[in-house]
């Protein structure tokens, strides 16, 4: 590629323009569909090459491990003693979240805090890529959800719930339910 190439494609690109709100949605729900995808391709390919493997709980397990990851970046912000439902719902709400999986936060207090997701990225990739919707609900279910759970697993006293997913296939949004854990 020549210079003048290389001065035309970035041109183009708009590189140094500010993206519109489209254009934000759009680069984030891509990053998104490509998490989901990549995920699922090392999925299926522990499961061909290495079938003696639980492809799930490897899964699961690195889901689990990134979710505490995040966590304990939320912990670093409140201190995990601090973190109730409200802070582990804020800890994890985006401008990019909010927009591209069209979150609704619909209770917010010191007891309980409810986001529901309108629109799932992880969803839409795994339809795309054509898998049945039983296999999608197990995905999200039995895999990538672990992920949130364990993001409240790093705070002593709040625990998380899923009481619908846009992947169980029942028309409803998730509902992501933190709640305050009842003192003993």
């Amino acid at each position: 590629m020549s210079q003048k190439e290389i001065a035309d494609f970035m041109e183009k690109s708009r590189i140094n323009e500010p993206a519109t709100p489209e254009e934000f949605r759009e680069a984030v729900l891509g990053a998104y569909k490509d998490r989901a995808r990549q995920v699922y391709f090392i999925w299926r390919k522990l499961k061909e090459l290495y079938p003696e493997v639980d492809a799930n709980r490897v899964i699961r397990e690195g889901s689990w491990d990134f979710g505490y990851y995040q966590g304990q970046q939320i912990a670093k912000k409140y201190g995990a003693e601090n973190v109730g439902p409200k802070e582990a719902l804020l800890g994890q709400t985006s401008r990019g979240g909010l927009q591209v999986f069209q979150q609704e936060i619909t209770e917010l207090d010191d007891d309980k805090a409810v986001k529901i997701f309108h629109h799932c990225p992880h969803v839409e990739a795994l339809q795309e890529l054509g898998l049945a919707p039983e296999e999608i609900k197990m995905f999200c279910r039995d895999m990538l959800g672990h992920c949130d759970y364990a993001i409240c697993a790093a705070f002593p006293n709040v625990d998380i719930d899923f009481p619908t997913t846009i992947a169980d296939g029942e028309g409803k949004g998730c509902a992501m339910t933190i709640t305050r854990k009842k003192e003993k």
